[in-house]
């Protein structure tokens, strides 16, 4: 685990002992500090039994700082009570990445990497740390991913943190110092916990306004919002995949070409796990961040066509008779779905589940290529609502009744996708769960791994 000794003899409170609140309770007692950790889940507070305190009952005069975990609220739909409790009080509010931020002062040498963006960022995490591990660079990867950034393993000098952030995480974070920040793309998401457009975006803009001025600043600029941000970032690199860049990183035609350290260019249309423009952004990103970072074209060309894909981000999955399934589980929202839908042909689309904000407007537009619409789960109605009349569809109760009768329905040539546009909690814990259930039930039916 990563320490923090600046935090010896303090008092810190940790509230939500999930996946990165223990990392931070563990990394916290191996620093020294005096932690009172709570969680509204009596089990989850079995892990820590020698450090549990009720925050709730507790003077906050005694903490000097209270650990949030990303999913509390801190202003919609309502502060949670502790929030209003530290604020009240003066209690700095404060999350696991600034704990980070006070050990990098003890660690060896190193660089830290932070991508942040709406969609694309679990992958592009993934092919960074991927690009880096074949380069045989010491690298660790968690965040938003995989790993809480405490329960890391220091480095090596020369090692490389590579990190996945949330907009709950940057909306709590104080001081994360990035080298590379990477903001890849921008849309209406996670609006009920941030409560208006603009205060999700000043959430993701944080990654920027934490850097020092010797950091750099990769932006996708294909958004509004995003070409806003890079317009007042004065080291901000571009990256596109709808116009060509002379200074930034592009893809055009599948092909993409950087105009940094001398120029470079790369063919993708034959990489299987980065296809589609969306993946097109997340490599163009990547290679941003390596040439900024100094790495070599070929370990960077190595790593890009090594890349073995996401699990539950269109992730490929063979069946019989020359169908494809693809499981898109990770596709929480409209705009991840529209991504998948532009990326695939002859497609039988499995969606639905608990909607994040009910809008599905942007879905109408983007089924030229579905052969038929299987709608499940809490909201399929709603998004059948939305769909073209002369669209095919069914509404089904659950996700594996929609997978059963796209399968007895797909023809050789055709692509089974589920790719939701919502979260999956009104049938599963996560979409990792969804995703799990849905590639059981493919291989139960004939199907095996691309």
């Amino acid at each position: 685990m990563i320490t923090a000794p600046a935090y010896q003899g303090q008092s810190i409170g940790v509230f939500g002992l999930a996946r990165s609140g223990l990392a931070t309770v563990h990394a916290l007692v191996a620093s020294g500090a005096m932690v009172f950790a709570w969680d509204d889940n009596a089990t989850a507070r079995e892990a820590v039994s020698a450090c549990v305190e009720d925050l709730y009952a507790m003077d906050f005069s005694r903490l000097d700082a209270l650990v949030l975990a990303p999913g509390v609220p801190l202003t919609h739909p309502v502060p949670h009570p502790l929030v209003m409790k530290a604020q009240a009080s003066g209690t700095p509010l404060i999350s696991d990445l600034d704990v980070f931020q006070a050990a990098r002062a003890t660690l060896p040498d190193h660089k830290v990497v932070g991508i942040t963006g709406t969609n694309g960022k679990s992958t592009t995490t993934a092919l960074i740390g991927h690009i880096l591990q074949q380069a045989d660079v010491p690298a660790a990867v968690g965040g938003n991913i995989g790993t809480g950034v405490l329960a890391l393993n220091p480095l090596p000098a020369g090692g490389m943190y590579v990190f996945e952030l949330s907009s709950f995480q940057l909306d709590l974070c104080q001081a994360l110092a990035c080298d590379v920040a990477v903001l890849l793309n921008m849309s209406p998401d996670h609006l009920d916990r941030h409560g208006t457009m603009d205060r999700y975006v000043a959430a993701k803009k944080r990654l920027f306004d934490m850097q020092a001025p010797s950091g750099v600043s990769i932006i996708g600029v294909d958004d509004d919002h995003c070409r806003s941000i890079a317009a007042d970032n004065q080291n901000a690199v571009p990256v596109s995949v709808m116009s060509r860049l002379d200074k930034g990183v592009s893809v055009e035609n599948s092909i993409l070409i950087s105009g940094l350290n001398g120029g470079w260019s790369i063919d993708l249309s034959s990489i299987a796990s980065l296809q589609g423009s969306h993946n097109h952004q997340n490599a163009a990103a990547a290679v941003a961040a390596f040439q900024s970072l100094g790495l070599g074209v070929d370990d960077i060309a190595r790593g890009l066509e090594s890349f073995p894909g996401l699990e539950h981000r269109q992730e490929l999955i063979s069946f019989q008779s020359g169908i494809t399934v693809v499981n898109d589980s990770k596709a929480t929202n409209v705009d991840a779905a529209v991504r998948a839908l532009n990326t695939f042909d002859k497609i039988r689309w499995i969606a639905g589940g608990r909607s994040k904000d009910k809008d599905f407007a942007g879905l109408a537009n983007a089924v030229t290529s579905v052969r038929k619409a299987y709608l499940m789960g809490e909201d399929g109605d709603a998004i059948a609502a939305v769909l073209p009349p002369e669209l095919s569809r069914s509404v089904r109760a659950t996700m594996l009744d929609a997978l059963a009768e796209a399968l007895g329905d797909a023809e050789t040539g055709d692509t089974v996708l589920l790719s939701p546009a919502c979260t999956a909690f009104d049938q599963f814990p996560d979409f990792e769960k969804r995703g799990e259930a849905f590639k059981n039930a493919v291989m139960k039916a004939g199907g095996h791994r691309s």
